[in-house]
């Protein structure tokens, strides 16, 4: 399941990295296309900070995630054994 997971994850940033690819084309812009300001435009600049942005956001909640589990699963052991004085 966590496969599959990552694999859509995957195919989500690659659809939003090609669209933004899709607009590089001359005729959009107000440098020329093989100026190095060129890639910094709104066009190139947003889609690829949204990918990273939702990226973060993904391993920040697996990562929470995890946290909450392994400190249930703590508080479980904790409580299902018994303790000896």
């Amino acid at each position: 399941m966590t496969t599959q997971r990552t694999i859509r994850a995957a195919a989500a940033v690659a659809a939003l990295l090609a669209a933004a690819a899709a607009q590089a084309h001359p005729g959009h812009g107000l440098t020329a296309p093989d100026n190095l300001m060129h890639v910094l435009e709104a066009e190139h600049v947003v889609p690829m900070l949204l990918a990273l942005a939702v990226g973060y956001a993904v391993v920040l909640v697996r990562a929470i995630r995890r946290r909450r589990r392994s400190d249930r699963a703590g508080q479980a052991d904790r409580t299902s054994t018994p303790t000896r004085r």
